[in-house]
């Protein structure tokens, strides 16, 4: 239909009727959206975000792990005389022990006396020397003024080294003698805890016999097998609790 082409009356009828076919469709929409449930909840959104502050915390995690229990350092202590009969054992096994503590001791009957004819023999060439240096002193008075020869001269001069060398020759000797007799004891070594004993009360034996064995300090070592993926998170100084099979508590040091 050609609205241009009816007269205005006609016009505005038709202006009404539209009008009030747009009400009633605005009508209608408001109908529709009124006839909704009034409980019905708002649809959630498909993500949601929570908002927090971070925060710094310590976790325990344990590593478990396999070893045996080893001394720290075992110390040999031998006997460093040779041929010498033990008179005494002082100490044994689970025995603690200080730096420096007799263990045992050999008979010294015999290096006692060794020690004490060596003793003479220094008092012999202290004499010998004496008198040869006074006679190279009189001989040093005497060579200007002709009274000995030569040859003389050089003869007492030279019993004058000869009997000092002869000294220290049996000083030394006499210091040999002293030291034998001084490892007629057994000494330990360092302070520690005595693990094993060989040392027998009458053996005679030879120089560097292992007498007794020594657990420095009394320190033990745990030596545990951990896998590659876990050796990071040990460090050293970290606490260790080892449950040995039937103790009666666990043991606790450090890494």
């Amino acid at each position: 239909m050609n609205i241009t082409s009816l007269p205005k009356k006609s016009l505005a009828l038709v202006a009404a009727a539209l009008l009030l076919a747009a009400g009633g469709g605005t009508a209608l929409l408001v109908h529709a959206q009124d006839t909704k449930a009034p409980g019905a909840a708002a649809p959630r959104p498909a993500l949601t975000v929570t908002v927090t502050t971070p925060q710094r915390a310590t976790v325990a995690t344990a590593v478990a792990a396999n070893g045996n229990v080893a001394a720290w350092q075992e110390a040999i202590v031998g006997a460093e005389a040779n041929g010498m009969r033990l008179a005494e054992v002082l100490v044994n096994v689970g025995d603690v022990v200080r730096q420096g503590q007799v263990l045992a001791r050999f008979d010294s009957a015999l290096a006692s006396a060794d020690l004490a004819q060596s003793r003479a023999t220094v008092a012999e060439a202290e004499a010998q020397l004496a008198e040869a240096a006074a006679n190279a002193q009189r001989a040093r008075d005497l060579q200007s003024s002709g009274a000995l020869s030569d040859q003389q001269v050089a003869q007492l001069l030279t019993a004058e080294r000869t009997a000092q060398a002869r000294l220290e020759a049996v000083k030394a000797a006499q210091q040999v003698q002293q030291l034998r007799l001084q490892q007629t004891q057994v000494l330990a070594p360092d302070a520690g805890l005595i693990s094993a004993r060989s040392a027998t009360v009458g053996a005679v034996v030879p120089a560097g016999t292992e007498l007794f064995r020594l657990i420095r300090q009394g320190r033990l070592e745990w030596r545990g097998e951990v896998a590659a993926t876990e050796l990071v998170q040990i460090q050293r100084g970290q606490r260790v609790t080892l449950g040995a099979t039937g103790a009666s508590a666990p043991v606790t040091g450090s890494a």
